[in-house]
């Protein structure tokens, strides 16, 4: 008789029996390799299994996972209909308010059209965007924000839930008119130090990657204002190190760097590990996903 299993941990072994690939689960997660390849060592531990051998053509299950997985699954399936039927939630007359936090540059692009579906999905609601703080961890887990947009955060508190949204591609942002044509050519001219708040582990990666390919950038300015950062762009010929779904607009032209100066750092959605099954917190997640992916 096996001991009481983890729901999350069955659902991560259902995953890799999918996808065949801990890289592959890990970005649909939101998590890093390490994390889950710890996750299949408890399994294989509770269970008492290998449950999968390594090969060329990616992980094989195992004849004892072949028996079991058709009744995990299924049973899943149950667990999450009965959790889904647990609460009927009415969004059209929600009146609450209802509080999201995301990076600025994401909230200056896209607090219209994030503002727009939100509206559409709980007319009733009042609804507050705002910039995500030093202090939107602690919020999240009290409460006073409902939902937050970063990135993955390997050092994110244990009361707070990421979920994927999204790899982020990086590349240089430069005016129409630029004489700036391929990513080589960033590194001719001058560029705009973007400072975007929460985002440092991503630049130092970035910059790590590009000094270990002998590139380096010429910072002559450094901003941290979205609005700013396109006038200077529009009138200099410099570029501006930015992720590839926060570019707009036909007066400028997104670079992307090649694959080895990718970071490949998930963009994730932040919430109470507690509200990771609310309705409320479900619908805000699938708005955000969708208004993020549209303008990518």
């Amino acid at each position: 008789m096996h001991k009481e299993h983890d729901f999350n941990l069955l659902k991560v072994l259902v995953m890799i029996y999918q996808y065949r690939s801990l890289t592959i689960v890990a970005a649909h997660l939101g998590k890093t390799e390490s994390a889950v390849s710890k996750h299949l060592s408890k399994l294989r531990e509770q269970l008492k299994d290998p449950l999968f051998v390594r090969t060329t053509e990616g992980f094989e299950p195992t004849h004892y996972l072949e028996r079991i997985i058709p009744g995990i699954e299924q049973g899943l399936k149950s667990v999450e209909q009965a959790l889904l039927h647990g609460e009927e939630f009415d969004a059209e007359n929600y009146d609450q308010p209802i509080k999201l936090a995301l990076y600025n540059v994401s909230l200056e692009h896209l607090g219209e059209p994030l503002y727009r579906e939100i509206r559409q999905a709980f007319p009733k609601a009042m609804i507050e965007l705002s910039t995500w703080r030093d202090s939107t961890y602690q919020d999240l887990s009290s409460g006073k924000v409902h939902l937050g947009v970063q990135i993955f955060n390997e050092d994110c508190p244990k009361s707070i839930y990421q979920t994927n949204l999204f790899h982020i591609e990086m590349g240089a942002l430069v005016g129409r008119q630029s004489s700036i044509q391929t990513w080589l050519d960033v590194f001719e001219h001058p560029s705009i130090f973007f400072e975007v708040r929460g985002w440092n582990d991503i630049h130092q990666r970035l910059i790590k990657l590009m000094t270990q390919n002998n590139f380096n950038l010429d910072y002559q300015l450094k901003l941290d204002n979205l609005t700013a950062t396109y006038q200077i762009l529009r009138s200099h010929n410099y570029s501006a190190l930015l992720a590839k779904h926060l570019v707009s607009g036909s007066e400028f032209r997104f670079i992307p760097f090649p694959e080895n100066m990718q970071p490949h750092t998930p963009l994730v959605a932040c919430m109470k590990q507690s509200n990771r099954q609310s309705p409320l917190h479900m619908m805000l997640h699938q708005i955000i996903k969708k208004v993020l992916v549209t303008s990518s």
